[in-house]
């Protein structure tokens, strides 16, 4: 079987797909990674075929733009961004098909959805986390609209289908000229047609995102992937010390992709230096750090969180769900500070699970940082996370997640 794996965003987003295709090539299907420029070293370490989906200049583009992480703005700028690419990654993705090709692939790569189409190759689509499900019965938490969290079913009906005018107007009027011209039918509600037909994969446990009565009937749950970027990976020597050197730090990140996190990472001193604990800073943007850092806390680029986060005390990060996912896995208290996106919705989950707490924009500084941690890592409140904890098995569900993909192969 060609297995064509599409996903774009940062490492939260990537490797997850990474990790399903590490299992289905070591069952036996070649793998075809399209992706941003910068995984490509990522791909070839596990044996997959690597294409190009987004420059690394593409990406930055986006990425760089601080209104992207607006929550007000992120959905304008992102659509803005985001149709300019869909004719050369559908005439991309149509090369790579052959007779036994399947797609899985990130529901807001529209050009995939075109192929699956057009060509009638087998398609799953793949969803990180159950914030991005429109759903009346149990509405995702989204910033700017936690005031209709209790709303009644019809209004959050109307409400996502004024969502849906809106990715009209932002992305349909580029999308539907494209699929009119390759003999498709045109899209009305892009939200609620943004699901593969035949299979919806989501790799969260029902425990974290119960299954709704309106959610896609062909939607599946698989337990969170476990995947850091490399098959085994170890915690970098000097970090390992550091840890170990004295009592478990916090660990502070924002997000891989997050190059606008001064504000967080100086309330996050200033946090550490009203608590007298030591901590580790997780950045890929070192610019972005208060200078000089005292000795008790260490910079690092990198670390995967399976081998770290064992190693501390707490963590505050920006509501991610994969770095929820391995926090909740090693027992550990979190502290979330949301930006945009599912964060929110991450947030109010691990709260409403008893693992963590979160902070709106307004009260990131160091008081409430510091006071937030203070109550995080109460005895009751670790008891809580190790329970919380023995919910993850000894696999991550992938091999499930291979088999329904190769059950659309077959088909």
């Amino acid at each position: 079987m060609n297995v064509i794996l599409v996903t774009l965003g940062t490492d939260g987003d990537v490797f997850p797909y990474a990790a399903l295709g590490a299992k289905l090539r070591e069952r036996g299907h070649r793998v075809q990674f399209v992706a941003t420029a910068i995984y490509q070293s990522l791909a070839e370490s596990q044996g997959f075929d690597f294409h190009v989906l987004i420059s690394k200049a593409e990406n930055d583009e986006l990425f760089d733009n601080p209104d992207f992480w607006n929550p007000r703005k992120c959905g304008p700028v992102a659509a803005k961004w985001g149709v300019k690419f869909i004719r050369r990654q559908y005439e991309l993705l149509a090369t790579l098909i052959t007779r036994d090709a399947v797609l899985v692939v990130n529901p807001s790569v529209f050009a995939a959805a075109m192929v699956h189409e057009k060509f009638g190759t087998p398609m799953a689509s793949v969803l990180l986390q159950p914030g991005l499900i429109p759903s009346s019965i149990a509405p995702p938490i989204m910033p700017g609209f936690m005031f209709m969290r209790r709303a009644p079913r019809p209004l959050w009906d109307v409400f996502w289908r004024g969502l849906d005018a809106c990715a009209y107007l932002l992305v349909g009027r580029t999308l539907n000229p494209i699929r009119k011209s390759l003999g498709l039918k045109p899209l009305r509600r892009i939200f609620r047609n943004w699901h593969s037909p035949q299979l919806a994969i989501g790799l969260f446990p029902a425990w974290y995102g119960p299954p709704q009565a309106d959610w896609p009937p062909q939607m599946r749950l698989f337990d969170f992937p476990t995947f850091d970027g490399k098959s085994n990976p170890e915690l970098p020597p000097p970090v390992m010390e550091f840890c170990r050197a004295g009592t478990p730090p916090v660990v502070f990140t924002f997000g891989t992709g997050m190059a606008h996190s001064a504000r967080l990472f100086k309330a996050a001193l200033d946090a550490c230096q009203l608590l007298g604990t030591r901590a580790l800073f997780l950045t890929k943007f070192p610019s972005q750090l208060p200078r000089p850092l005292p000795p008790n806390i260490m910079a690092c680029e990198f670390a995967p969180f399976q081998k770290l986060f064992p190693e501390c005390a707490a963590v505050v990060h920006h509501g991610g769900v994969g770095t929820a996912a391995k926090a909740m896995a090693a027992g550990l208290p979190q502290l979330v500070c949301p930006i945009c996106f599912d964060q929110l919705d991450n947030s109010v989950r691990l709260k409403e699970l008893g693992v963590g707490e979160w902070l709106k924009a307004s009260q990131v500084d160091g008081k409430h940082i510091a006071a937030a941690l203070t109550r995080l890592r109460t005895p009751e409140r670790r008891a809580r996370c190790r329970e919380i904890a023995t919910r993850f098995g000894k696999g991550d569900g992938l091999d499930s997640a291979a088999e329904a993909v190769e059950s659309l192969g077959d088909k």
